[in-house]
């Protein structure tokens, strides 16, 4: 949503946090358990959840169990510049063209890598041309490749979360300088990394989970609807 722009006069907001005490004293606010908006009379409601069957820290999901976030982050670098796309191209170390099965992200030995999405490692070590390479498969027989590392982080069958650090940039194997070689294979076939990013879908709470979920869901509920009966925050 766009708060510089659908706020309208009469919008109201109600939020349920943590408060963290020391010596019985308030010290400061921790996180946000849930929060409900209401836009032109529409209501808009979240509320944290830690999944105990999937490997993360926990998230924000609508009381549906719609999780708030995409299956996959746009980039596995938090800045990064794309020098290489899906496509043919002329290879520079074989020298011949060939179809580059990835996108290639051009930054400096060093940088983290993360990974783009929730999984378990499949690969982490050194494999031809690749160098220093870790292989991340997710659900839906999806898997994720990061490539030329100069520090690999994680260890084979190894649960990571999403976002989490996995090892840095590098020029390892057949690189002509450092840089990231990203790859999104499904079933082994190779897809565009970047039309993936775009079209992937929520993570909706694991279906072993959701009978607990469902428990928190209607707590929650209750007491967003005791919040809104607090003097509430609106749009003036």
């Amino acid at each position: 949503m766009d708060f510089h722009r659908a706020l309208r006069k009469g919008d109201r907001f109600s939020v349920v946090y943590e408060t963290l005490e020391g010596d019985g004293e308030p010290m400061r606010a921790g996180r946000v358990l849930s929060a409900e908006f209401v836009n032109a009379g529409k209501p808009f409601q979240a509320m944290w959840f830690k999944d105990p069957v999937a490997p993360g820290k926990g998230g924000y999901y609508t009381l549906a169990g719609e999780s708030l976030r995409r299956a996959f982050l746009a980039s596995p670098l938090e800045f990064s510049r794309v020098t290489s796309g899906f496509k043919m191209r002329f290879h520079p170390i074989l020298q011949t063209w060939r179809a580059h099965l990835g996108v290639d992200y051009a930054a400096a030995t060093g940088t983290p890598v993360r990974s783009v999405g929730d999984g378990t490692v499949d690969f982490a070590g050194v494999q031809g041309g690749f160098g220093n390479v870790v292989m991340v498969k997710h659900r839906n027989n999806q898997t994720t490749v990061y490539a030329h590392l100069s520090r690999i982080n994680v260890k084979k069958g190894q649960n990571v979360s999403q976002g989490q650090n996995i090892g840095a940039v590098g020029a390892t194997g057949w690189a002509t300088g450092p840089h990231l070689h990203f790859e999104f294979r499904v079933n082994g076939v190779h897809h565009d990394p970047l039309t993936i990013a775009r079209q992937s879908e929520a993570v909706p709470v694991s279906t072993a989970a959701k009978p607990l979920f469902d428990k928190a869901a209607q707590s929650v509920r209750a007491q967003l609807a005791s919040a809104a009966q607090l003097t509430p925050g609106s749009a003036e």
